[in-house]
């Protein structure tokens, strides 16, 4: 029940969320007669959408997650039991495609294959399930990251598959238990980097020496335009998923999972 309402209620708490709640309340309000409290009610929402489109905010938001864990070069990593890579990175083979589609996450199993191929691990652990009424699919996020890697010439026996995980607490739940079932303890953790906060204090919950190995940086130096001072869409994607993050983990905390 936990899964199914927080992906039904979660874009709600995201700043588009937040701009089409007041935008409904206006209407209702207005439609009652409160037509002055309505048109606020209207106004807050596209400045919500304003605020939250705006470059500088979205890196920011976006920035102050990136900034916990820097990046590195793969071969300095220390070696250790395994390098574990998250999913949300791909969308299942459905009609018109004809393959696993890739999407910007995918830097996380690009740079997983990095690290495995730099000594730090003998096995690649490729941790996502699937939620078919949401996807369509019966493929898990796992074995379509697994059917990728086989294509850049990963083995079959350098992988080790979670299949049943549906959000990033049960990506630690599940991939501890096969971990722990190993005799392996410690870990290279690949996520996007504005993933990584909440990632790694699920993981060490579990029991595991953890170590970050961040990727998919979005928030990168550009030279100042006038263009940056525009509502963007990109902008707008940036806070959305600072807003997922910081809900994440603020929700992960009240359940004990960090």
């Amino acid at each position: 029940m936990f899964i199914f309402l927080s992906k039904l209620l979660a874009p709600l708490v995201y700043p588009l969320g937040w701009a089409v709640t007041l935008w409904v309340v206006g209407g209702v309000l207005h439609y009652r007669g409160r037509r002055r409290t309505g048109r606020r009610c209207i106004h807050g929402g596209i400045v919500v959408v304003i605020l939250f489109s705006n470059a500088f905010v979205g890196d920011w938001l976006l920035g102050s997650l990136e900034n916990d864990y820097a990046p590195a070069p793969v071969d300095s990593y220390p070696v250790v039991d395994a390098i574990v890579v998250l999913g949300g990175t791909t969308s299942p083979p459905l009609p018109p495609r004809l393959q696993v589609d890739v999407g910007g996450a995918f830097d996380r199993l690009l740079h997983g294959m990095r690290l495995l191929r730099s000594g730090r691990a003998p096995n690649l652990v490729l941790s996502g399930g699937v939620i078919s009424y949401l996807t369509g699919s019966e493929v898990s996020e796992a074995e379509r990251l697994a059917a990728l890697a086989g294509e850049y010439g990963i083995l079959p026996e350098q992988l080790l598959l979670e299949v049943d995980s549906r959000n990033t607490y049960e990506n630690g739940l599940f991939t501890a238990r096969l971990l722990r079932a190993r005799g392996w303890h410690r870990v290279l953790l690949v996520t996007s980097a504005s993933h990584m906060r909440r990632s790694v204090g699920i993981f060490e919950h579990q029991g595991l020496d953890v170590i970050a190995a961040p990727t998919d940086f979005s928030v990168v130096d550009k030279p100042l335009s006038p263009m940056r001072f525009m509502p963007d869409v990109n902008a707008l994607l940036s806070s959305h998923r600072a807003t997922k993050e910081y809900v994440g983990i603020f929700v992960y905390w009240l359940r004990d999972y960090l």
